[in-house]
């Protein structure tokens, strides 16, 4: 495995050539990708179906060692915890789950069919399954906690960012989400229906395909930024969160100073966003404890994070006003 630079947090990669690929952590479903061609290692002829038997018995490996290390059912959720990127890490949503965070985010491409999480085309050979990683692991969460991600949380935020042509994508997406609807939120002619998980649509979002809502029912909604909440054009019943480019904003880092103006206007835009009912996030956020304190201050309900034991740290160390 190749170690990414984190020295906090288990975030891996794979070798791209030699990946297992569609594994769950809750399901016995993997498979290893027929991508194996060198047969010459130091001068000697190898049979690529000896490789084949190798990384078979690793895949093993590493799949009772998923097993091993399912997300312990008594830790306390953080709930304005945000997983971003969350594909990158080692054992993405089980390392999210294990933290307590109640909000995930995953880059997704699709390919034949499939949904694969990755931040770029060249990442999707690490062949991480949207269902399999994400859906199947969730809906076992929720069946060994009795109806929720963890108990005393009502709702789990899973944030998929499509990647590429949002209508295509939504075509396919929509009935994949339909097959887990039983733990999904959904809405119907403007009405929603809770569920232990609220989808939310984010990067490239399908707003033609929830233009024409009549008689259908859609088990994900979309974010939007401040500016969509004055636009009559968009329903206020497909807004999900708001989710906003900090760098749009504010200037502040979380060194020195908030400057008092970008302060006050931070929280109108805050409280507009409470207004209208909606969480709120900030993505392109600085990473760093007094930018965290602050935002929790101010309300911001789930705050980006690449580091998840930093962040859990910075939670348990962490005082009121």
């Amino acid at each position: 495995m190749i170690y990414n630079g984190n020295m906090d947090d288990t975030m891996f990669f794979y070798p791209p050539r030699y990946t297992i690929a569609g594994w769950s952590p809750v399901f016995s479903h993997f498979t290893i990708m027929k991508s194996i061609k060198p047969r010459f290692i130091s001068g000697l002829r190898i049979p690529a179906w000896s490789l084949r038997i190798v990384l078979f018995a690793a895949a093993m490996l590493t799949f009772h060692a998923f097993l091993a290390a399912a997300p312990p059912k008594d830790v306390k959720p953080l709930r304005d915890g945000h997983s971003h990127n969350d594909y990158w890490r080692n054992r993405p949503m089980l390392d999210a789950l294990d933290h307590g965070f109640c909000s995930v985010e995953a880059d997704v491409f699709l390919r034949d069919g499939v949904f694969w999480a990755g931040h770029s085309k060249a990442e999707i050979q690490l062949r991480r399954n949207l269902e399999t990683i994400y859906l199947q692991t969730l809906k076992e969460q929720i069946r060994l906690n009795g109806g929720t991600v963890y108990p005393g949380v009502e709702t789990f935020y899973l944030w998929i960012d499509i990647k590429e042509d949002p209508e295509e994508a939504w075509a396919v997406l929509s009935p994949l989400l339909e097959k887990y609807s039983e733990i999904l939120c959904s809405v119907t002619d403007g009405v929603k229906k809770p569920g232990p998980v609220q989808v939310l649509i984010t990067g490239n979002r399908p707003v033609r395909s929830f233009k024409a809502p009549e008689g259908k029912t859609f088990y994900a909604l979309l974010d939007v930024r401040f500016d969509d909440l004055d636009d009559p054009g968009i329903p206020a019943w497909l807004i999900g969160a708001v989710n906003e480019n900090w760098g749009r904003i504010c200037s502040w880092k979380g060194k020195g100073e908030f400057p008092a103006d970008q302060r006050t206007e931070l929280k109108a835009l805050i409280d507009k966003a409470h207004g209208h009912g909606l969480p709120l996030r900030f993505w392109g956020a600085p990473q760093n404890v007094t930018f965290w304190t602050e935002l929790r201050h101010l309300g911001v309900d789930f705050i980006n994070t690449d580091h998840l034991t930093t962040f859990r740290n910075f939670d348990l160390q962490y005082t009121p006003e």
